[in-house]
């Protein structure tokens, strides 16, 4: 029967470029020495990298600090979305699993009888048809939330608007009272000022009149 897609056909764990630690597959087949060899030409200073080989591609990903390699074999028309979301599971998952110290002093396939079944479980997941529409219901959740979240940013730029808008008209509005209490006191200060003039002339007016009285009728106005 075809299969509905390519597929991944073999993974390993391996220390450096030679100490194979763990590794899958599901197919008969001599993949280990063909990938070995491969192996040998690559790049350690790469920590992503792909190289097509016929039908066939390589990929790894190299974990530097801790001089593990990650590595699967597909077939070349699988792409390299799902083979590098495969190694980077497998990374994830046996790094949790084994400690520095224990990937230091392991021997060849070390690892082999613990970790060959969580190799096997990560590649028939990642070779199954969902996988894909997994993938893409995560790309529509993603692309929804990106648009949910511009959303928001807008509805939070809008309310900030409006509270600079709230905050300006309040401050406006205390200018206003302050303008207006301010206008008020000096109304009352001007008519204060012109109630005293008046009352100053007044007081002048009475008492040049006095003096003009007193010069002509004398000071007990008995002249007059």
């Amino acid at each position: 029967m075809e299969r509905e897609r390519s597929q991944i056909i073999y993974a390993l764990v391996i220390r450096g470029q030679k100490v194979v630690l763990a590794e899958y597959t599901a197919l008969a087949g001599n993949f280990q020495q063909a990938t070995m060899q491969i192996l040998q030409k690559l790049e350690s200073s790469a920590e992503w990298k792909s190289y097509i080989y016929g039908e066939y591609a390589f990929h790894y990903i190299v974990d530097q600090t801790a001089d593990l390699w990650f590595v699967c074999m597909a077939e070349k028309l699988l792409g390299r979305r799902i083979p590098f979301g495969f190694l980077q599971a497998v990374q994830e998952a046996f790094m949790q699993k084994y400690s520095k110290e224990q990937v230091e002093s392991a021997i060849a396939y070390g690892m082999q009888s613990d970790f060959r079944e969580e190799l096997q479980f990560l590649l028939e997941r990642y070779n199954s048809p969902d996988v894909d529409r997994v993938a893409s219901m995560m790309a529509k959740v993603q692309h929804i939330n990106d648009h949910l979240m511009e959303s928001i940013d807008k509805i939070l730029e809008r309310q900030e608007k409006i509270e600079l808008l709230v905050s300006r008209s309040q401050v406006l509005s205390e200018s206003a009272s302050s303008f207006r209490r301010d206008a008020e006191q000096l109304r009352r200060l001007v008519w204060w000022g012109n109630v005293k003039k008046m009352a100053i002339i007044a007081g002048l007016v009475i008492l040049v009149i006095l003096i003009i009285i007193m010069s002509s009728c004398g000071i007990t106005f008995s002249h007059c």
